[in-house]
Order: C-alpha cells, then sequence, then structure tokens
C-alpha cells in the first residue's frame, strides 16, 4: 500500500537517530571531559556506562517526539483520502 512511503519514514527516523547519537555524544562525552580533565581513555567501566546509558536514552527520547511530525509528514492523511 504505502511501502515507499513507509521505507522513507524509517530511513528518516534512521538518520535522527544517527544525528541524535553523534550530538549527544560529543556532548555528554566531551562535557565530561571538559568537566573532570580526565582523558576517555582513563575512564573505567563504571564511568563510561552511565554516559552510555545516557546517551542511548536521551537518543531514543529525541528520535521519539521527532518520530511524530515525521510519522505525518511520510505518512499522514494523503490528500485525497480527506475528500469525500
Amino acid at each position: 500500500m504505502k511501502r515507499k512511503e513507509t521505507k522513507r519514514f524509517i530511513a528518516a527516523l534512521a538518520v535522527v537517530l544517527v544525528i541524535a547519537l553523534t550530538v549527544m555524544s560529543k556532548v555528554m562525552i566531551g562535557g565530561a571531559i571538559d568537566e573532570y580533565h580526565i582523558p576517555l581513555h582513563d575512564w573505567s567501566a563504571g564511568m563510561l556506562a552511565p554516559q552510555l546509558f545516557m546517551i542511548a536514552v536521551y537518543s531514543l527520547v529525541f528520535t521519539g517526539l521527532l518520530a511524530i511530525p515525521l510519522w505525518y509528514w511520510f505518512l499522514g492523511e494523503n490528500i485525497d483520502s480527506t475528500r469525500h
């Protein structure tokens, strides 16, 4: 039915997720390095795990929020279906 639009929607979500992961990684890891002056290679697993978890959670939240307008853009109502 709307196979082409569904593929575009999923591709757009994947792009949004990659962008969110990139931005959140840079902000959170870079911010922690700047704040505590500890290079990344000196981090313990106990320091890295919460940062990675927060990056994943925030990226999924932003992707979920941006999925709403993307869904409407790609899979929303067609102009023809609104006519009676």
